[in-house]
């Protein structure tokens, strides 16, 4: 997990700051929120919030940081769940990871300020969180040749080319431009043809 460093709701001064903020950039949007709105929504002065993150962008990668290994732990408790196949984990990973950003995008657009921030910036934030998801990728891929449904001689590249493939997907912004009724059928219509072609591959 890229993991957060904070445990959200256990009533540290941190915590509450990253709650408030939270809820100022999905009312406001993160451009349009200040150190002084947050330090005033928790109930502090702005030079005591200084002493606990050095800037809005601390505080903005602390949201981040915290939503994915939310979104994480929900992902692998999907794929905990009993009966299923490396395909059907695979399909989990996505419905539930790319289903929450939809969630939140229905809920409040503004969460693509955010994601704008931390794809601009160079936090390591957004590195960590793809090279979980290519390590969670390619151990399924695993799988599916152990188990001899998938026919494919590197692992590490078919979890590269899935990651790429559907990289779109991930991204609030880019996502948000879509009809996002229609992302579930178009996201389970690339995994079709990428799972066929991962079953066919290499196959004499």
């Amino acid at each position: 997990m890229s993991g957060s460093r904070l445990e959200i709701g256990d009533g540290s001064p941190e915590s509450l700051i990253v709650e408030h903020a939270t809820a100022l950039f999905r009312e406001f949007g993160y451009g349009k929120t200040n150190i002084g709105d947050i330090a005033q929504r928790v109930g502090m002065s702005s030079g005591n919030l200084y002493r606990y993150f050095r800037n809005k962008q601390a505080i903005g990668e602390e949201v981040v940081r915290w939503y994915l290994s939310e979104s994480e732990a929900a992902v692998l408790a999907a794929i905990d769940a009993p009966g299923l196949d490396h395909e059907q984990k695979l399909r989990a990973v996505f419905h539930v990871g790319i289903g929450r950003l939809i969630e939140e995008l229905r809920l409040n657009r503004r969460l693509v300020d955010l994601a704008e921030m931390i794809f601009e910036g160079d936090s390591g934030i957004l590195r960590a969180h793809l090279d979980w998801k290519l390590g969670l990728f390619e151990r399924l891929a695993r799988e599916g040749v152990d188990c001899g449904a998938w026919h494919v001689t590197d692992t590490n590249a078919a979890a590269e080319t899935l990651l790429d493939s559907t990289r779109g997907f991930w991204m609030p912004f880019a996502l948000a431009q879509l009809d996002l009724d229609c992302v579930p059928a178009r996201l389970d219509a690339v995994l079709d043809v990428i799972f066929a072609g991962y079953r066919s591959a290499d196959r004499r």
